[in-house]
């Protein structure tokens, strides 16, 4: 059987391997700092402990490529007469961004610069772009800090989200070549298409207050295809008025709440791909794919911003994607050329997606 089609996960700490998880939940979203890991498995008899602690730091492998780097939130046990059931729950060392709440004042620093002060300050490794705007006045005041990043890097029109070493990255959405061609009926064996009309509204509109020249400021933008008042007022963070990004945090809200009211869950066998060298690959959040959907007229390439891969004895090994036009982390509204099925038939891949045996 080939290594791509193995679908191991296995969890390294303290010189020791676990490789024999029967429940496998991977979640990963670009708009979240931290990855999250639910993995457990039963035995006969009473059994040990995992060994894991408040302290272990821990890599988490599938098929030998390593996926995250966690902490561990919790290890439940469960113990019959004739059973042991342990568990692993644990997310990425940004997961103290999340959870943790802060006070921090600094001023006339690049936003780069910022998050990499927070981030040291956690122990989170970070990589951002080399320029990034300046931040006249970024302001923490007892909230946790993930929040006042992501906030920011939107208002830049950047993308923040975790890595395998446990840490985040700061980009562009990517705007590489799709990976791989994933045609319905062939390696999407499901889609769903959420048309969530609850999250569009009629009117954004941004305020804030520029305490240096005493005047209010305000970024408004409407969503045309709502002929109705459905109005949603956001007061901006102080930092994200500095950036001078009103009318963009305006216009990128309503572009997010658009690509998520019409994006598509595609439900795919295995974890992963394989690349131009013929390596396996696992999906990975801010990847482009081409995704056909001949009866629904889609033919698209689009961004994966969401990710589930799983495994149990019901369902086998399964990835949920969801994916969305790259426009709507860009603050563009044109939307990705549809071709026809016909065109689709015609494009070839020498990447393709790798399916259970």
């Amino acid at each position: 059987m080939a290594e791509a089609q193995k679908n191991v996960v296995e969890v390294r700490f303290d010189g020791q391997r676990f490789a024999f998880w029967q429940n496998v939940n991977i979640r990963q979203s670009v708009d979240d700092l931290c990855a999250s890991i639910n993995l457990s498995f039963t035995t006969g008899g009473l059994g040990k402990r995992l060994g894991v602690n408040a302290n272990t730091v821990a890599q988490v492998y599938l098929n030998n490529v390593l996926i995250s780097t966690v902490r561990a939130d919790a290890a439940p046990r469960t113990v019959t007469a004739d059973s042991h059931t342990i568990a692993l729950n644990a997310r990425s060392l940004g997961r103290e961004l999340v959870d943790c709440q802060y006070s921090l004042t600094l001023k006339g620093l690049q936003l780069g610069e910022i998050v990499k002060r927070i981030c040291t300050l956690f122990k989170v490794p970070v990589n951002v772009p080399q320029t990034t705007a300046i931040v006249p006045d970024f302001s923490m005041q007892a909230e946790q800090p993930a929040n006042a990043i992501l906030n920011a890097a939107r208002a830049s029109n950047l993308l923040i989200y975790p890595t395998p070493d446990g840490g985040l990255i700061m980009t562009e959405p990517s705007n590489a070549a799709p990976v791989a061609t994933l045609v319905f009926g062939d390696h999407i064996k499901s889609y769903s298409m959420p048309e969530e009309f609850k999250l569009r509204f009629s009117e954004y509109y941004v305020k804030s207050f520029d305490y240096s020249a005493g005047a209010a400021r305000k970024g408004v933008v409407v969503d045309a295809g709502l002929a109705y008042f459905r109005p949603m007022h956001i007061v901006a963070d102080r930092h994200g008025n500095g950036l001078g990004a009103l009318q963009r945090r305006a216009e990128l809200e309503r572009n997010r709440r658009l690509a998520r009211a019409n994006s598509i869950d595609l439900g795919l066998l295995g974890w992963g791909y394989l690349d131009t060298a013929g390596n396996w690959q696992p999906w990975r959040i801010n990847t482009q794919v081409r995704v056909v959907i001949p009866s629904e007229n889609v033919d698209a390439v689009m961004l994966i911003g969401d990710l589930s891969l799983e495994q149990d004895d019901r369902r086998g090994t399964v990835s949920n994607l969801t994916v969305m036009h790259r426009n709507a982390f860009v603050g563009e509204t044109t939307q990705a050329k549809k071709h026809s099925a016909a065109h689709g038939r015609k494009t070839k891949t020498k990447i393709q997606p790798v399916q259970n045996p």
